[in-house]
């Protein structure tokens, strides 16, 4: 038995228990299935996220549009993007229209990164996939979406909510 916040008894059953362990499980495995050890995960978030919204040809992406799209601060992501233009995954340009603004592209060899990364994390999840079976694997798609569509509902406060 234990016992909540509102000190009254709640009685937490044996299926509730694993589900909250294979939840946390779940955290602790998810750098298994992290598409880069060369990287620190922001860096590989902004990365990723740059090769989607600035494909090749395209001038790039305002800092401050980045960091909007990825609801971090601009001074977090000028760190990473020096970070990552040290590496050479992008490059920093003067903005052609307005000079006082500065647009962020992958260079190629981001690109390339990028691409491998998601090669190996797709191939794993390949993996899951054969060794589930494709009914498992439905089924674990349809349960785990099903569980973060309620789970986000107790993202936007503290208070439980049915």
């Amino acid at each position: 038995m234990s016992t909540d916040h509102t000190n009254s008894d709640v009685t937490i059953d044996h299926t509730t228990k694993e589900l909250a362990l294979v939840f946390g499980q779940l955290k602790r495995i998810g750098h298994v299935f992290s598409p880069s050890k060369d990287l620190r995960q922001s860096e590989l978030n902004l990365l990723v996220h740059l090769t989607y919204v600035s494909p090749p040809g395209t001038n790039g992406i305002r800092v401050s549009e980045l960091g909007k799209q990825l609801k971090i601060t601009s001074a977090a992501v000028t760190h990473v993007i020096q970070s990552l233009e040290q590496l050479g995954f992008i490059t920093r340009t003067v903005g052609p229209k307005d000079r006082r603004s500065i647009l962020v592209a992958p260079t190629q060899e981001g690109f390339d990164f990028v691409a491998a990364r998601e090669q190996e994390l797709f191939n794993r999840f390949q993996q899951l996939h054969e060794h589930l079976g494709t009914d498992d694997a439905q089924a674990l798609i349809r349960i785990l979406t099903k569980s973060i569509r309620f789970l986000h509902t107790y993202q936007d406060g503290d208070e439980a909510r049915p």
